[in-house]
C-alpha cells in the first residue's frame, strides 16, 4: 500500500498498525508501512489524523501491548508536539471515557510543556 498521502481510512490504518505489532514477526514485517505512517504523522504535522487515529484504535479492542504502544508512542507525541492544541479535548474525553483515561495514565511528560503536563495530570485517574 502507498502511504505518500494522509488520506488513508482511519479503520484501514488502525487494524493494520495494530497487526504489525500483534502477528507473527513474518507476517508483520508487511505491515511494517502502517507503524512507519504513524510515526510520520507526528513528525510530518499531521497531528488531526493522529489524533483521530489515536481515538479510534483506542476504542478497538486491543490487547495491553498495544494500548501501551499507542500510549507511549503516538499519544506521548501528540503532546510533546502540540499538546497544548489538543489538551481541552483530551481532558474531555478523560473525563468521559474511561478507556482513554486509561491510555493517558501510560503517558510520560517527555518533551510535553510543564503547563500541558499538569493538565494530563489532573485529567488522568493514574499512571501505569
Amino acid at each position: 500500500m502507498e502511504n505518500n498521502s494522509y488520506k488513508i481510512k482511519t479503520n484501514e490504518l488502525s487494524k493494520e498498525w495494530i497487526d504489525a505489532y500483534t502477528k507473527e514477526k513474518s507476517n508483520g514485517d508487511d505491515l511494517h508501512w502502517a507503524v512507519e505512517y504513524v510515526m510520520d504523522m507526528a513528525y510530518k504535522s499531521h497531528y488531526d489524523e493522529l489524533w483521530s487515529f489515536i481515538k479510534h484504535t483506542n476504542q478497538q479492542d486491543i490487547p495491553q501491548k498495544i494500548s501501551s504502544i499507542l500510549a507511549a508512542g503516538a499519544l506521548e507525541e501528540l503532546l510533546s508536539k502540540t499538546g497544548e492544541n489538543y489538551i481541552d479535548e483530551i481532558e474531555e474525553l478523560a473525563r468521559k471515557d474511561p478507556k482513554f483515561n486509561y491510555l493517558l495514565g501510560g503517558v510520560w511528560q517527555n518533551a510535553t510543556s510543564a503547563e500541558v503536563w499538569k493538565r494530563v495530570l489532573k485529567a488522568r485517574n493514574k499512571s501505569w
